[in-house]
């Protein structure tokens, strides 16, 4: 059976018309009506009324003039909706007996509309009740029927399973994301209000904590073998698809048993790799999002910052200006830098050219460049300090605990942010903040807080 075997052929027209706003409101209104209220359909009145509300109040009047020019108001409109949907195969109308016609959404439609719902309020899947779903049906009731049992596992195993894909799958949206982004704000306002509100505390933080699919799976994978190897259970399932009218034959229900569960303990058996491409894929976005953030907050005079205030000066100029890279003029830009081609290399090159591959022969260490106290107790000084300014999982660590001291909890606008380095620090504690290793947690704060031109969401930092 085909997809329009099923639904008609001009259901998708109005979602694609000029007016499909209009029409997925209506529709949305229409579904929260028939939703909210118990009996099987609703009189066309009540639904007419609220859509008449509706067009009340929207901007744009004559919505529907282009297509039917004798809609006078708003209620005009409603009907012309009603119309409208109903030839396109969304709704049902009935008469009743009384004459009253009842208005009734066609069984598909409500799948799609469920769908498109989901979708446009972003809600996420309770990957641990999926899980706990699985593990319920095959240690719950002994007297349930066998192949409805193993039916329901695996439905609910393949939600499992979309549903990481999906959360893997919304991590790489973030990650293409960063790369749009022109300013470190908006990189930061990406990260903390949306990545962080939408995948890592609604999903990921989750899926590693509470929700953890792994505190199930040794048992649920034990029962579907134990399963696999009962003749007498097998058989019972096979021929309760038979009498189902699921399958012809044993043969074809036998088959369909042994695909089934080995297709569902291969799937729960390879959640790990799809965890740990998850992970990668964080770390990747975290990674990322600093790195882009370093280098628009990068202002330092060394070679490394001066070009990057030239590419990000030529970016801008371009951006303004709407012009192709190759278009632009880089003759205001030769006081600063001079390009030349290099011809040839003879002795008198800058190059220096490589000596290739040596074979090693050691030799004997001459003492006498031994390193004297004074030097060998710089360098260990100067490593020291490199190490104490990198910005760890510890260092931070011990920064955070530092300025908390007795204290129990501080905000994050309460800490020295002088430059680009402590604004980065801000951004560390966050990322750091999920971590076991850590000795404190943050709660997020919905407070914008500018502190020397630094822009950031406010947020508290507990000690554990």
């Amino acid at each position: 059976m085909k997809l329009f075997d099923v639904m008609p052929d001009k259901f998708f027209s109005i979602l694609s018309s000029t007016k499909k706003n209009i029409y997925s409101d209506c529709i949305f209104i229409i579904y929260k009506i028939l939703k909210n209220n118990t009996s099987f359909g609703i009189e066309r009145e009540i639904i007419v009324d609220a859509l008449s509300d509706y067009f009340e109040n929207i901007e744009e009047k004559n919505v529907f003039i282009e297509e039917e020019s004798n809609l006078k108001n708003s209620r005009d409109n409603s009907n012309f909706i009603i119309r409208k949907l109903k030839e396109c195969g969304w709704i049902d109308i009935e008469i009743t007996s009384n004459y009253k016609e009842i208005i009734n959404l066609q069984d598909y439609a409500i799948a799609i509309i469920q769908t498109l719902d989901s979708i446009m309020n972003n809600e996420k899947l309770e990957y641990q009740g999926y899980v706990y779903t699985i593990y319920s049906i095959l240690y719950g009731n002994e007297n349930i029927n066998k192949s409805i049992m193993l039916e329901q596992v695996y439905e609910n195993t393949d939600k499992l399973i979309s549903g990481l894909k999906s959360l893997n799958s919304n991590i790489k949206k973030y990650i293409e994301k960063i790369v749009d982004k022109k300013s470190a704000q908006e990189i930061i306002k990406l990260f903390f209000d949306d990545y962080i509100h939408n995948i890592i505390d609604k999903g990921y933080h989750r899926l590693k904590t509470s929700d953890n699919v792994s505190k199930f799976r040794p048992k649920i994978i034990e029962k579907l073998e134990e399963i696999k190897k009962d003749k007498e259970t097998i058989k019972t399932i096979c021929e309760e698809l038979i009498k189902m009218e699921k399958e012809d034959n044993f043969e074809s229900a036998y088959e369909k048993t042994i695909n089934s569960l080995n297709d569902t303990i291969n799937l729960i058996s390879d959640i790990d790799y799809i965890i740990n491409e998850i992970d990668r894929k964080n770390t990747q976005y975290i990674r990322s999002s600093v790195a882009r953030i370093k280098l628009l907050l990068n202002s330092s005079k060394d070679l490394g910052g001066k070009i990057n205030t030239i590419l990000k000066y030529i970016a801008d100029a371009v951006i303004e200006n709407s012009i192709d890279i190759k278009e632009y003029n880089f003759e205001e830009l030769k006081n600063i830098f001079s390009v030349f081609t290099q011809n040839f290399i003879d002795e008198k090159s800058l190059y220096i050219s490589t000596e290739g591959k040596k074979t090693f022969k050691p030799e004997k260490i001459n003492k006498s460049n031994k390193l004297s106290k004074e030097e060998r107790e710089n360098k260990i000084k100067y490593i020291k300090e490199k190490s104490k300014n990198r910005l760890s999982r510890k260092n931070i660590d011990e920064y955070v605990l530092n300025i908390l001291k007795d204290k129990k909890v501080t905000n994050a606008s309460m800490l020295p942010i002088e430059n680009s380095k402590d604004f980065v620090k801000i951004i560390y504690i966050l990322l750091y903040s999920k971590s076991k290793f850590v000795n404190y947690t943050v709660k997020k704060l919905n407070k914008s807080v500018t502190i020397n031109n630094f822009i950031f969401n406010d947020f508290e930092i507990w000690r554990k």
